[in-house]
């Protein structure tokens, strides 16, 4: 219900911050369209442009020409990055697991721009799972000369110890001091797509969690790609 006090597309400005911070509207979802809203909110076309442009200007959403409007951020995201996934899962009642669908050395050439071209780094694909139902596409980069001597073995299938946090920390002593945080939507791409076993380009999340240690290294960057299938608009509000 809009308050009558305050102007309209002031009032339309907080409901939709509000499907979003409640995650009614989830990160990488195409929003529905401006005649729509203009139907939903029983308002002109004009006022839900004006609430739009203060939404953007937020940062909460983004336009794509000949997409539609995403929601790119959300007052409600949290820095995770230190929890792991594999924490966050189990802490939740639920069971995870995960499968190496790629385990290799490589030279960064623009793989990821988070490293410096040209410096050494392990690169760990995987796809995630929860119940036993894929989840997300895992792309990990990790400094190779911090974890010298990483393989496939570190790794497991199940249990807490699949976590790269995990490992890193246990296994090679790294406590993590620093963190950032880079969410944004995109397409999925061909490879992931194989991974996932969905058609690539259709909307999916693109999480990025940057590690540092406490001599401000940059150790690893990790990621997800997980899937928004969120074309149609059905009991959105």
């Amino acid at each position: 219900m809009l308050n009558q006090s305050i102007p309209k597309y002031q009032n339309v400005y907080s409901e939709i911050k509000n499907f979003i911070s409640t995650n009614k509207w989830p990160i990488g979802e195409i929003i529905p369209s401006e005649h729509e809203l203009v139907n939903f909110f029983k308002v002109s076309r004009i006022t839900i442009r004006s609430a739009l442009n203060l939404l953007e200007n937020d940062g909460l959403i983004v336009r794509k020409r000949g997409k539609g409007t995403l929601v790119k951020s959300s007052f409600n995201e949290n820095d995770g990055c230190f929890e792991s996934l594999t924490e966050k899962i189990i802490a939740n009642g639920d069971t995870p697991s995960s499968s190496i669908l790629e385990f290799k050395k490589i030279i960064n050439q623009k793989n990821t721009k988070h490293f410096p071209p040209g410096i050494q780094l392990y690169f760990v694909k995987r796809l995630r799972k929860v119940n036993g139902k894929p989840y997300l596409v895992s792309n990990a980069f990790l400094n190779y000369k911090l974890c010298f001597g990483l393989n496939k073995n570190y790794f497991t299938e199940e249990g807490s110890s699949q976590s790269i946090i995990y490992i890193l920390k246990n296994n090679f002593g790294i406590n993590f001091a620093e963190n950032s945080q880079y969410i944004c939507a995109k397409e999925l791409s061909l490879n992931d797509s194989d991974a996932l076993n969905k058609s690539p380009g259709i909307p999916c999340l693109s999480q990025e969690c940057l590690l540092y240690n406490n001599e401000n290294q940059l150790v690893l960057v990790d990621q997800n790609i997980k899937l928004k299938l969120c074309y149609t608009f059905l009991g959105l509000f």
